[in-house]
């Protein structure tokens, strides 16, 4: 199913969503990589989190997963660090908030289609007009980490990706002497 919705092939044409059933699957699939009802939202999202926290431990970070304490009582169920770094830029810790995004989403379609990136760069945006606040408040420096369903990731994301692969090229070659 995956490999045919990669190539653009025929996914489910006509058929239901099993969780949205007033929802008729486009022949494309795109209805069935942002569906947030069936938990592949949820799963994929935790999977690209653990990932990358993942990274974060090998390049030698103190890294904790879904952290949000410290917010007020409105906030309380808020996390605005998917992966909370503790110490990222010169001893500031930063919140890593890893959010999917498809250029699809009916309210960015147009944009989508004449700037390649557009959805990433809008759920980046997004992202800081929720948590920047809350991360201030906590000491923390918000990053999302924006990545479109058809995997192009935002610009705050490949800065991070840059810096990551710079501590583990440089924690390869420091181990080895």
């Amino acid at each position: 199913m995956a490999l045919r919705w990669w190539l653009g092939l025929n996914t489910a044409g006509g058929s239901c969503c099993p969780f949205c059933p007033d929802m008729v699957l486009d022949s494309l699939g795109h209805h069935a990589v942002s569906c947030r009802h069936g938990g592949f939202v949820v799963t994929r999202h935790n999977l690209l989190r653990d990932i990358l926290a993942g990274f974060c431990h090998r390049a030698h970070l103190s890294v904790k997963i879904e952290v949000g304490y410290g917010l007020s009582l409105e906030n309380i169920n808020s996390r605005p660090a998917d992966i909370l770094v503790q110490s990222w830029d010169r001893g500031h810790p930063a919140a890593f908030d890893v959010t999917v995004t498809s250029p699809l989403t009916p309210a960015i379609l147009n944009i989508s289609s004449i700037y390649e990136g557009a959805a990433g760069r809008v759920a980046e945006a997004r992202k800081h007009t929720t948590n920047d606040a809350k991360c201030q408040d906590l000491g923390w420096l918000c990053i999302p980490l924006a990545v479109e369903t058809y995997g192009n990731w935002g610009k705050e994301a490949h800065e991070v990706f840059n810096r990551l692969a710079s501590l583990l090229a440089f924690g390869q070659t420091s181990h080895k002497s």
